[in-house]
């Protein structure tokens, strides 16, 4: 899973979306220009951790952190 795939799937959340004002999850990139806040702290996060860590680590980081919030 490629980091573009870790925010989509994160993201995913239907709910979440609606929450935050996020259409075309499809389209959702880890690359600037960011439309929405929520999208660029996940993307910087993605981003940072990708050379330490493997993809479904990235994710179940970032799961648990959205579960805390």
């Amino acid at each position: 899973m490629d980091r573009n795939k870790v925010l989509r799937e994160i993201l995913f959340d239907e709910e979440l979306c609606e929450k935050h004002g996020i259409k075309e999850v499809d389209q959702l990139t880890t690359n600037a220009p960011y439309y929405n806040k929520l999208v660029e702290v996940l993307s910087v996060i993605i981003n940072e951790n990708d050379n330490n860590l493997s993809d479904s680590q990235i994710y179940k980081k970032i799961k648990n952190i959205h579960n805390i919030g």
